[in-house]
């Protein structure tokens, strides 16, 4: 019952708050990425750190942004990665005022949502940030531009694959 009031508040706010139109970008025009994704437990996130590494390789500005359900995190706070528990969020698994704040301090070519399983506190960063275009798994309506339809995956990097294989391959008509 719980669950579904969450569920009922997240679908008022994504229906009132403002989306501007989306802006097809190919893959070579992507110059700053914001990651979403879920951070394993111990907040090592491995595969995430590799993607990262070979996107600044392509000379892509990524910052990383994870979330893990638990309420005493390890890791620093980054201007460049940043992982969000449970203190992040209120009882609604809607993001706090300040974390909307740094969330929207900067303006993204894309947005590159790894999320693999249904997450609120994910679709609520997915949704109050500032992207020209936000792609990832269809998990939910609303959020995302473009959404890839896939069994979830073990690790992200499938996910990150098919996407980066569509903005490369789609061109702008």
């Amino acid at each position: 019952m719980f669950e579904k009031l969450k569920q009922y508040v997240f679908d008022y706010r994504l229906k009132h708050t403002p989306k501007g139109p989306a802006q097809w970008l190919e893959w070579d025009n992507v110059r700053n990425i914001l990651v979403l994704y879920e951070s394993d437990y111990i907040e090592r996130n491995e595969v995430i750190k590799a993607m990262r590494d070979k996107l600044l390789l392509e000379e892509k500005d990524v910052t990383i942004w994870g979330y893990v359900a638990k309420k005493e995190l390890t890791s620093l706070i980054l201007p460049q990665s940043r992982i969000l528990g449970l203190k992040d969020f209120n009882w609604l698994d809607a993001p706090k005022e300040e974390i909307v704040d740094d969330l929207q301090k900067r303006t993204y070519d894309l947005l590159l949502d790894l999320t693999q399983h249904p997450c609120l506190p994910l679709r609520y960063l997915g949704l109050y940030a500032h992207a020209y275009m936000k792609v990832g798994m269809h998990i939910g309506e609303g959020v995302h531009d473009f959404m890839v339809s896939m069994p979830a995956e073990e690790t992200p990097e499938h996910l990150f694959a098919e996407i980066k294989h569509f903005l490369m391959t789609i061109k702008q008509g």
